[in-house]
């Protein structure tokens, strides 16, 4: 398991590099945001109680831990969500006469919507009983 900073961290730095306009703070809002969404629909492990029931103590944050499948499911999200928050600064600076690249925050903030729309199903897990 890896701490979500962990994985903001290395993402920043080994996955888009110079790549990457935003800071690691906006880069890191987007992940928890991602990751919050994720909870709304699926236990993070990291968060269950010793009783099997949610942590009261504990919710979604820079320091909570999350598996390897766990980042599989969020990642898709926290990339649109990054893809979303560039696209929103670069079309910011058009009044200063730059151009924007990439797409523009409305079409990746529709592929947003599909993903949310379609994440229940994607993350729906009912673990097998045997008797």
């Amino acid at each position: 398991m890896a701490l979500l900073s962990e994985l903001v961290q290395r993402f920043m730095e080994q996955e888009r590099g110079a790549a990457n306009i935003l800071p690691l703070e906006s880069v890191m809002a987007q992940a928890l945001a991602a990751a919050r969404f994720h909870a709304g629909y699926a236990d993070i492990a990291s968060l269950i109680g010793d009783d099997g029931g949610e942590s009261a103590s504990e919710e979604v944050g820079d320091q909570t831990a999350l598996s390897l499948s766990e980042w599989a499911q969020i990642r898709p999200l926290f990339l649109l969500y990054v893809e979303r928050e560039t696209a929103l600064q670069l079309e910011a600076t058009r009044s200063m006469g730059a151009d924007p690249f990439g797409r523009a925050s409305s079409e990746v903030g529709s592929e947003i919507s599909q993903l949310e729309a379609d994440y229940p199903r994607r993350v729906f897990c009912l673990p097998v009983i045997t008797v």
